[in-house]
């Protein structure tokens, strides 16, 4: 009794004919993979630096800027005027972390972008050894400067971390106007008062609140002054992190090898789905032309006997 898979049995020679299908795209796949430089990087970038604090340093940086509305402003409560022009103020935040194995180039390159866009570095901290350093700036930059600045950054390293923020502040800034002239006009009613004659206590009492509200006023007046068009300014805060080129433990053709052979068997049993479903269906297809092609000749046949 002949074996069921002798040299010349169909079951032999289908699977010879699918396992060097296999092969053959195997080495189709490898070699289109080989030559458009599919492989692995021999290198990877390594980050060295968790950071803790995350992005609330330099909270204490105020800058704002005004943007230029178009149409009257209603008044504010209390009679308040609108600031002039119907200024809208301001603060926007840009977020950025970056990373980078070449970090005093990268370092350099940032700085020489702030003396470019006339920008400010209003908070700097260093922290880490070599090899692992990381450098945090918030840096004050011209509004019109902005999204120059930050698209430019991005280019530096390798991008980490990116937000947005922006918030409006005009009613805080109206609100800081409507303070301050609310004390002094209580100012010069108290002054007022000590043109009258009274008693000593009540005249010490009297300076002791003038000078309360004196100090008041000028603290007013110096966070009204971070609204100052002169000095305006948005805000960049960047974390520049070192990192290190680590070299990768599989070699690329491994990796490509792995990569091909997996493609394979996931496409290679579709194909033979798709041929088989050409079969059956040109099968149905062909069927259907007899069993069609029979019907007319039986009705051509009906026709002639009667």
């Amino acid at each position: 009794m002949s074996s069921p898979i002798s040299s010349n049995s169909p079951l032999r020679i289908a699977l010879t004919i699918f396992a060097a299908g296999f092969v053959a795209l195997f080495f189709i796949r490898f070699g289109f993979g080989y030559l458009a430089g599919d492989t692995s990087p021999p290198f990877i970038l390594h980050n060295q630096v968790g950071f803790s604090g995350g992005w609330e340093f330099a909270s204490d940086i105020k800058n704002y800027a005004s943007f230029k509305r178009k149409g009257s402003i209603t008044a504010v409560a209390g009679g308040a005027a609108p600031p002039s022009g119907g200024d809208q103020k301001y603060e926007k935040v840009a977020n950025i972390g970056l990373k980078s194995a070449e970090f005093e180039k990268e370092e350099e390159r940032i700085r020489t972008l702030i003396g470019e866009k006339d920008a400010l570095i209003q908070f700097e901290q260093r922290q880490g050894l070599l090899g692992s350093r990381s450098l945090r700036l918030a840096v004050g930059v011209d509004p019109s400067f902005f999204d120059a600045f930050v698209k430019k950054v991005q280019t530096f390293g390798e991008l980490t971390h990116l937000t947005t923020d922006k918030s409006d502040k005009t009613n805080e800034y109206r609100d800081l106007q409507a303070k301050r002239r609310a004390l002094e006009k209580t100012r010069e009613a108290l002054s007022a008062l000590k043109n009258r004659d009274g008693e000593m206590r009540a005249l010490i009492e009297l300076e002791q609140q003038l000078l309360s509200l004196e100090q008041q006023i000028q603290g007013l007046g110096v966070s009204l002054g971070d609204f100052d068009a002169e000095n305006e300014f948005v805000t960049v805060k960047l974390v520049l992190a070192e990192a290190r080129i680590v070299k990768a433990t599989v070699h690329p053709l491994i990796v490509l090898t792995f990569e091909s052979i997996t493609w394979v068997l996931f496409y290679y049993p579709m194909l033979w789905l798709g041929i088989a479903a050409c079969a059956v269906s040109v099968f149905i297809g062909a069927h259907l032309l007899r069993l069609t092609a029979r019907l007319f000749a039986a009705a051509d046949a009906r026709v002639a006997k009667a």
